[in-house]
């Protein structure tokens, strides 16, 4: 390893008030950010020798000045074979070597599709002219380390605009003790919850097909194509941080759904998320050897008002969900934020470094490790912080050298928080496990999210740049169907009831009628009305939410989908209710509405079938 430095495609849909669901719903923005993004490789045998400090030093800061612009690493080799080896695992690589180490080198990579461009840097320009000319992606021979840097310039495209890096954050007051009536604390009920389900699911060889499935079903380009049958081929030589540093494509996957509140598809990858916490949770249990502090940076660009919501709970919680990246020398952090251009930051953006203290004498309740010594593909120090980590936001000040910075120190709790006790007290893995399937409750959740897949998407293009209300209507939304897996009805129709009001409140098209959103909360809460045995309730609003997806007049794959859906749900209330013919009617219309659209097989023809095959036998008995 070298020393490191520093869907399925839909057509669009209108709804009755002409509101266009353009492609932007999916929201495919970060992978193409990916696709376009380089690997930095400097391969030179003086790398690391003692005469040459200085030298490596300028070197790797007037390379940072160009690539850190967008959050890349510059990935150092002093041996062949290792930097040709490396090279084969990652893409579009930017590789500049010297000039009697790309003589042996390039002959053997050049025709890799890995090999985005060659940069010879030498001190014999002409000699090495004579057989660079040769090989069509050698951008040209350099004497100095300023001409490469200028001439990557015109390759590189930051990543800022994307946001797909970027972390979410929840914050609770100090000052909230005890469960709410206006659930504020619902963010952490929630994030617990979410961590049980997904690291309790069955992670069989099942698990892997249905990530598998997951990916082809909504990233469906070339490049991402390779990437999973790459991953699916491979995944179990290599350990599950190999494949989530490897490239951003698999880290922004889950990043992006643990961020959204994207339950289905966290569901639907929860066997990476698993394998990769418990190898995070070998790794911390391996490395602790010290009892001396840790701290950790990492540094984002904040909206105000997501600065501000931190600023006004200064001794509260920050709750995030996602795998958390963070580096114990504070220059790399620093680097970042310092060097973005003057477009990056704005008036509504604050540049922020956070720091992390952690007291490793007490019991966490995250794992978190150093996984530069297992992945080639990070800085050699870099740390990865699981899944629902929870912070005490200990101090916000001014930084003195960056204009609009400000440094943010957390610490991340212990097991003996008082306050996060006391405002998750009602949900212990252990007290779940006296009544319900921890490993099958995932599995059910995922199977009732899966007949409405669309509604993040449905609800995130009414919700168009109002972020902090969709992931609130998610949020709630989620907590919904979790509640009726968890047989708590009461509960869930009033998480459905809180996302209704909210759409009323915050979405146009819901002031005064029911928007295509409200599709999949309404035919749920069929389900759950179904589930208390209130028949005519279910039987009603599940009605309602086929009136509004037979309302929209242009036929597309996503109207079949909703539509097909809002039968199946029918059929399960009068099954439920063991009004068979009925019930038989709905599913079979479900089936000829899938018909059109899936091919003959698809698990989710299979399924209503079985289903017809099933209360065809229920209606003979009955006779």
């Amino acid at each position: 390893m070298g020393n490191i430095h520093g869907s399925d495609k839909r057509d669009d849909l209108q709804d009755v008030n002409n509101n266009s669901f353009q492609a932007d719903i999916y929201d495919t923005i970060w992978t193409q950010a990916i696709e376009n993004s380089f690997v930095f490789v400097w391969c030179d045998a003086s790398i690391g020798t003692k005469n040459n400090v200085n030298d490596d030093q300028n070197t790797i800061i007037q390379l940072a000045r160009v690539v850190n612009q967008s959050r890349q690493l510059v990935h150092t080799f002093n041996e062949l074979n290792a930097c040709r080896e490396f090279i084969t695992h990652v893409d579009n690589v930017c590789l500049i070597i010297s000039g009697s180490m790309g003589e042996e080198l390039v002959p053997l990579i050049h025709n890799l599709e890995q090999i985005h461009s060659i940069y010879i840097f030498c001190l014999n320009k002409a000699k090495h002219d004579l057989w660079a000319v040769h090989y069509r992606k050698i951008r040209g021979v350099f004497t100095n380390i300023a001409g490469i840097c200028e001439s990557l310039k015109s390759h590189i495209i930051s990543r800022s605009s994307t946001d797909y890096d970027r972390i979410e954050f929840d914050v609770i007051s100090q000052e909230i003790t005890s469960p709410t009536i206006d659930k504020h604390e619902l963010c952490l009920i929630y994030s617990k919850l979410n961590k049980i389900i997904l690291l309790n699911m069955d992670s069989s060889d099942h698990g892997k097909q249905d990530m598998i499935n997951y990916c082809r079903n909504e990233y469906t380009s070339e490049y991402q194509i390779q990437l999973i049958n790459d991953f699916e081929r491979n995944y179990s030589q290599y350990n599950p941080i190999w494949w989530y540093t490897k490239n951003c494509f698999f880290q922004g996957i889950i990043n992006r759904a643990l961020r959204t509140h994207d339950l289905y598809a966290l569901c639907s990858m929860h066997r990476f998320i698993k394998d990769l916490d418990l190898k995070l949770e070998q790794l911390h249990a391996n490395q602790r050897t010290s009892i001396e502090p840790l701290k950790l940076y990492f540094s984002q660009f904040l909206f105000k008002n997501d600065f501000d919501r931190l600023k006004e709970n200064h001794g509260g919680l920050m709750s995030i969900n996602q795998f958390l990246s963070a580096n114990p020398e504070q220059g790399i952090a620093m680097m970042f934020i310092k060097q973005q251009n003057s477009s990056a930051s704005n008036a509504n953006k604050i540049r922020v470094l956070f720091q992390i203290h952690i007291d490793r004498t007490k019991q966490s309740y995250v794992s978190y490790a150093n996984i530069g010594s297992i992945s080639q593909f990070v800085h050699e120090k870099e740390y990865l912080i699981s899944i629902s980590s929870v912070y005490r936001i200990d101090k916000i000040e001014k930084l003195i050298d960056i204009p609009s910075g400000y440094f943010v120190q957390l610490t991340l709790i212990g097991r003996n928080d008082l306050q996060y006790s006391n405002l998750t007290q009602y949900i212990q893995e252990e007290q779940l496990e006296e009544y319900i399937d921890l490993a099958e409750l995932g599995h059910k959740i995922k199977n009732r999210l899966h007949l409405f897949k669309s509604a993040n998407k449905l609800f995130k293009q009414a919700l168009f740049k109002k972020r902090q209300e969709f992931r609130t209507i998610i949020l709630h939304y989620n907590m919904a169907i979790i509640y009726d897996a968890l047989n708590e009805y009461e509960n869930s129709l009033n998480e459905y009831r809180y996302v209704l009001n909210i759409a009323r409140d915050c979405i146009p098209s819901c002031y005064q009628k029911d928007d295509l959103c409200l599709v999949a909360l309404f035919s749920n809460m069929a389900l759950t009305y179904e589930q208390e045995e209130k028949f005519a309730n279910a039987i009603a609003i599940g009605f309602r939410a086929l009136g509004i997806v037979s309302n929209i007049p242009i036929e597309s794959v996503l109207k079949k989908e909703l539509e097909s859906s809002c039968y199946y749900n029918l059929g399960s209330i009068h099954d439920q209710e063991k009004k068979f013919s009925e019930a038989r009617c709905f599913y079979e219309r479900a089936l000829t509405i899938r018909q059109a659209y899936l091919p003959l097989g698809h698990p989710d023809i299979t399924i209503l079938q079985r289903l017809i095959t099933l209360i065809s036998a229920k209606q003979s008995d009955s006779k």
